[in-house]
């Protein structure tokens, strides 16, 4: 094939593939070379959801039916997308180039559904799903790395000199007491902090249009007229802070910043060629908007004929099909003693989705004339701000305990219950 002859024999090409959303080294996601090491992963059974979702939409199937085949479809087509996107970064061998395409397209799958989501006219939507992607990975992917990385170590030789600690073995691992796992603290602090100015920014313009309505009594008309400028100024000024901390990660601060998290003989050669990613990246690309497209569209009937309200399924389902091989991907990195990597990818993640996907919402929105804007409502935008805080707590000093992962598990369930009960908003508006 021809992503079997763009390597020369007898030469060996290292590349370098990077976290979600950063440029932390990790090793590939899938073992193997070529195409069918890509699709060889337990969830591709999943794709199997792909044909009979499109079916069940043209069928007029249940709504049900639509909305969880083509969510479960859409499960390994993330995990797919990201692999695809990690080869034609690493591809090019280029780590500058490769770092900034994967900060800008390692949420891929979360554009995609936000660009579809927008177009169905859903803004609650929208903003529940960029919202719990955010909480997704800073309390519930963060707190099972942290819980299973201070509990579990993998059995490696090279982490043999733990027998000092006390252990039970159980199986290929072992459950370790009195273990404190470190990690950089840089790179956790900028990233905790941008989340901090994002949640600066939803915050004061929420309490703006609160303000605004409340004390000056402007109706519907009058205040979208007003939040609509405001939102896309501030997310023009929210974008640019991201570049400047893409520039800060890349170029000016790019060796303090990089975890090393990767040995030199796990780096592989390319596993396909740059032509072929492109071409598989367009491909599939397209098969998600399409199978987005449809899952947008049952929704609204979903949430009418099912004890489900819209944002449940926004903040807390939704978001699981973005993170659910990255969820993976953390968890194993942490009992690997890799927590840089862990947190790479899930503050990593949450941070772009905070001052990257978020302000692309509302710019998106602007250019296909959606009345999308930065008002959250007043219960998201303090589930949002409260959470960062928290987590900022637990990473300010460096070091991780399974006690700390199962707080923000916990944390996480507290907000799951909550948003079950919230009921729909009967229209666009925000609650």
């Amino acid at each position: 094939m021809a992503e079997e002859g763009v390597f020369r024999r007898g030469e060996r090409h290292n590349t370098t593939r990077f976290v979600k959303g950063t440029n932390a080294k990790k090793p590939p996601n899938f073992e193997g070379t070529g195409l069918i090491a890509i699709f060889k992963h337990p969830l591709s059974i999943f794709l199997l959801c792909v044909p009979f979702g499109i079916w069940s939409y043209y069928a007029k199937w249940n709504a049900a039916y639509t909305f969880w085949l083509n969510f479960f479809a859409m499960l390994p087509m993330a995990k797919i997308l990201g692999d695809i996107t990690e080869e034609l970064a690493a591809g090019l061998r280029n780590d500058l180039l490769a770092g900034l395409i994967n900060a800008t397209f390692g949420n891929a799958v979360e554009m995609v559904i936000t660009v579809q989501t927008l177009r169905g006219g859903l803004y609650a939507v929208v903003k529940a799903t960029l919202l719990g992607s955010v909480l997704s990975n800073v309390l519930l992917v963060l707190g099972m790395s942290f819980l299973f990385g201070g509990l579990v170590n993998v059995n490696k030789d090279k982490q043999k000199d733990t027998a000092a600690l006390e252990k039970e073995e159980t199986g290929g691992f072992s459950v370790v007491a009195e273990k404190v796992q470190t990690f950089k603290i840089l790179g956790a602090m900028v990233n905790t902090s941008m989340l901090l100015l994002s949640c600066l920014s939803f915050t004061l313009v929420t309490v703006f249009g609160t303000m605004m309505s409340e004390q000056y009594g402007m109706d519907r008309e009058s205040l979208e007229e007003v939040m609509l400028p405001v939102s896309r100024t501030c997310s023009i000024i929210i974008v640019s802070a991201y570049a400047a901390y893409i520039i800060f990660q890349l170029f000016t601060h790019r060796e303090v910043m990089a975890e090393g998290g990767v040995d030199e003989e796990e780096e592989e050669d390319g596993s396909i060629s740059v032509t072929t990613a492109g071409i598989l990246l367009f491909v599939m690309t397209s098969v998600v908007a399409f199978c987005s497209d449809l899952l947008v569209d049952s929704i609204e009937d979903m949430t009418e004929n099912a004890h489900m309200g819209e944002h449940f399924i926004g903040i807390i389902l939704l978001p699981i099909v973005g993170n659910a091989c990255e969820h993976a991907a953390a968890v194993r990195f942490a009992m690997q003693d890799k927590p840089g990597l862990s947190i790479g990818i899930a503050v990593g993640s949450s941070t772009q989705i905070a001052l990257f996907v978020v302000p692309f919402s509302v710019l998106v929105g602007w250019c296909i004339d959606r009345p999308m804007d930065l008002n959250f409502g007043a219960l998201n935008v303090t589930v949002m701000t409260l959470s960062v805080i928290v987590v900022l707590s637990m990473v300010v000093d460096g070091q991780s305990n399974w006690l700390q992962g199962y707080l923000l598990c916990a944390a996480y369930a507290v907000i799951a219950v909550l948003f079950w009960y919230v009921p729909n908003s009967g229209s666009n508006e925000t609650i």
